[in-house]
This record gives structure tokens, C-alpha cells and sequence, in this order.
């Protein structure tokens, strides 16, 4: 497809959710992407500088679009369509790990749980969008609430305080069959959803509203409803769909701080966790866009020092991260404190074979308990800067990762802890 011939097709794009499919010469599908605006989209592969992409519309016979009510709806469409075809240029088609799918497990309340490799369970995908995913799966899970406790326990969780959670379903008392009924039908029905089936599913629910107000029971028909219309509003306004063009020319004050020409999409965090130097362990948290994706958290045992030595067990964390070629490297380093700290870190950086052309840039932060006068330490200078100067956005941004490197690096120590003092 020349240029001339993709700028003729895009006319008929309309601004509107949707997907786009590019075909060959023999109308099968070479890619199929989804799009917030399907005009915007389809228009950024004129001006694309990634050689697979336009070795992909060079091959491209035509162009077609399947519009959607909503962003959801295309996100599922694509999926489906994704694996249907299995189209040769979607991305990181050659590896599956690359995919998120959604698993179910088989038990009486089945637990929801996201993974780059569908297992024996219920599996649906593959999602090319992760955080698409994550955020169409809040949505759903504030109408039909399931459960994402590890562990059982005596009180009511916190997700069930707001409504998150059933209350039942993590609690070591045995719940009723009634509640266990309750509970499946909330799986099954994000199942369904993302299955594509979410028309037929409320067509379910408007005939079961129907039955059930016809035998009194009106409390339970107006629940009913309730859930529809949630359903329908956030179909049809919920934005989930973030434009890569967008992501790509936004600009936080971290990145004019740090003087980079190019916008921080992945930051990693760093901790330590131990007493006296024993059982030490370290924690490595990924942040995408300024959310937590655990499917890149790592943990780490110490080896090499057994006194206390926080910034000694920092290098060795870092040392042993950046032998993994195979993982993304992230934009951003944070560790938790000082100037030594960044010393350590970028020592333990220059190691690495793989990052001979690659400065990544580390702030640690320097913080208290009462947030007052923390400052953070900047790799290649000289003086810190307090924390109040960053916007409240940065700032938080900050303080987030950091407490979740913290909480992850602690988490695991007190695992192994228990498991060495049984």
C-alpha cells in the first residue's frame, strides 16, 4: 500500500472507537490494532518510524475498520479477532508471554487472575493491552465484585468495604451455597463480558429482572437493573483506551528535571529489607505509566553480605537485575536513600554489558515519617532537592513506588522469615 493509496483509505475513517485491520493481497489480515479515534490512529502509521510497522503497510493490499459503541468493546473485539487470525505483524505475535489473558480457576468461587501463559483454567485473550485490561477488569469488578485476597482471614477485607468484594468469599468461615451461587455468577458474568458476549448477557439479566418482578420479588429486579445501567454507562463513557501519540508527547516535570528528551514511561523501585544484616532481602517493583505492573516485580535473595550493609546489598541487586538482557530496562531508577545510594547504583549499573550506550537515570529518596524536609539525590549531581519542589503529581509519583518497593521488599522477608523459624 503506498502512501497515496493509505491517505485515500483514512478519509473514510471515522472518529470514533473501534478496529482497524490491514489486509493482504489476499484480503486476509496482516494486523489488527484498536483505536480511541480510528481516523488519529490509522493517520499516525503515515508518519511511523518503526521499520516493522511500515514494512507492514507496504505489504497492506487494503485498509478496514469495524467501528465499536465503545473503547471496551474494542479492546474485547480485538482480542477476539487477535485470536481468530493470528495475524502475522500483531505485536510480539512470536512470543505469547508477551499477551495478557484473563484465568478463572476452578473451585466454588473462582478467582480472577491475569498471566502471560493460559494454564488448565478458564483462559480468555489474548489482550495486547495490559492496562487496557487492568482498568476495563476495575470497572467490571465495581459491578460484579470477586475476591483477590492470598489468604483467608477473620474480618472483612478492605475491597469489601468499598465495595469491591463480597465479604464471604476471603473469610475463613465456610460460606453458604447461596453465596456461593452469588459469587460464581459474578465471575461468570466478566467472563461472558470479555468473552464478547456482553449483549446476550444483558438480555439475560433484562428477562431474569422481568421473571423475578413478576413473582414480588422487587428488591431483586431493581438490583438487577441497577447492575444493567451501571453496565451500559460504562461501556459507553468508561475511557480505558490511553493514544500511544499522546503518551508519547506528554511531558512531567521529572522529565524536565532530569533534562531527557524522551517522555518516562517505566520506572523501576528498589528496596532492602532486614535486621542486622540477616535473612536480607531485596525487592524490584515496575511502574508503567505511572501504574503498578506486577507482572515485572522481581524478588531477590541476598548472598553476598550477611551484616548490615544496605547499600552493599543494593549493588548486589543491581548488579544481578542487569544481567537479565531479557527483562525491558526502565527509564528511571528509584532507591530508597542518599547519595551513597546513587553511588552504589550507578557502580553496579556500569557493570553491565548491556548498558554501554545506555545512561538510565536514578534518584533516591531521603524521607522521614512526617514527610517533612525529604529531598531527593540525583545521579550526576552534586546537591538534592527537596521534594516540595517537584509537582504534587511527581511527588506522589514518587512517594508510590517507593512504599511499594518497601512494602514488596518487606512482604517477602517476613515469607522467608516464617518459613526459617517454624
Amino acid at each position: 500500500m503506498t502512501t497515496a493509496q493509505l491517505k485515500e483509505a483514512i478519509k473514510k475513517f471515522p472518529h470514533r472507537a473501534g478496529i482497524y485491520i490491514f489486509k493482504n493481497t489476499k484480503n486476509k489480515p496482516l494486523y489488527i490494532g484498536k483505536a480511541l479515534d480510528l481516523k488519529n490512529r490509522v493517520g499516525s502509521y503515515l508518519k511511523t518510524k518503526d521499520q516493522r510497522m511500515r514494512k507492514m503497510v507496504e505489504l497492506a493490499q487494503s485498509l478496514k475498520f469495524i467501528p465499536t459503541q465503545s473503547e471496551i468493546e474494542a479492546l474485547i473485539l480485538e482480542s477476539q479477532m487477535v485470536k481468530r487470525y493470528r495475524t502475522q505483524f500483531n505485536i510480539m505475535l512470536r512470543d505469547d508471554k508477551q499477551y495478557f489473558f484473563v484465568g478463572f480457576t476452578k473451585n466454588d468461587m473462582p478467582r480472577i487472575y491475569l498471566t502471560h501463559q493460559p494454564d488448565s483454567n478458564k483462559c480468555i485473550g489474548p489482550f495486547t493491552d495490559g492496562n487496557a485490561l487492568k482498568i476495563t477488569l476495575r470497572f467490571l469488578r465495581s459491578i460484579f465484585p470477586y475476591c483477590t485476597c492470598k489468604q483467608t482471614h477473620h474480618n472483612y477485607c478492605l475491597n469489601y468495604h468499598i465495595g469491591k468484594c463480597l465479604g464471604f468469599c476471603c473469610l475463613k468461615s465456610e460460606a453458604s451455597n447461596k453465596n456461593k451461587k452469588t459469587y460464581a455468577n459474578n465471575t461468570k458474568a466478566i467472563e461472558k463480558i470479555l468473552s464478547g458476549k456482553k449483549n446476550s448477557f444483558v438480555k439475560e439479566l433484562k428477562k431474569e429482572a422481568g421473571n423475578v418482578a413478576k413473582r414480588g420479588n422487587f428488591k431483586k429486579a431493581i438490583e438487577l437493573h441497577s447492575k444493567i445501567e451501571k453496565l451500559e454507562r460504562i461501556f459507553k463513557n468508561a475511557r480505558i483506551i490511553r493514544s500511544s501519540e499522546i503518551m508519547k508527547s506528554y511531558r512531567s516535570g521529572l522529565e524536565s528535571l532530569l533534562k531527557l528528551q524522551k517522555p518516562i514511561i517505566r520506572i523501576e523501585g528498589y528496596d532492602v529489607s532486614n535486621i542486622q544484616g540477616a535473612h536480607a532481602t531485596g525487592s524490584m517493583v515496575t511502574f508503567i505509566h505511572g501504574q503498578p505492573d506486577k507482572n515485572f516485580y522481581r524478588k531477590f535473595k541476598i548472598h553476598t553480605k550477611q551484616t548490615p550493609d544496605d547499600t552493599a546489598m543494593l549493588r548486589e541487586i543491581l548488579e544481578r537485575r542487569f544481567r537479565h538482557e531479557e527483562w525491558p530496562f526502565p527509564d528511571l531508577i528509584l532507591i530508597d536513600g542518599g547519595k551513597g545510594q546513587v553511588n552504589a547504583a550507578r557502580a553496579a549499573i556500569s557493570k553491565s554489558k548491556f548498558l554501554i550506550s545506555k545512561q538510565i537515570p536514578i534518584i533516591a529518596l531521603t524521607k522521614n515519617k512526617k514527610h517533612i524536609g525529604e529531598k531527593i539525590y540525583i545521579s550526576g549531581r552534586k546537591y538534592p532537592i527537596f521534594l516540595t519542589k517537584l509537582s504534587p503529581a511527581d511527588k506522589n509519583l514518587l512517594l508510590s513506588i517507593n512504599s511499594e518497593a518497601h512494602r514488596f521488599a518487606i512482604g517477602y522477608y517476613r515469607k522467608l522469615h516464617r518459613k526459617l523459624f517454624k
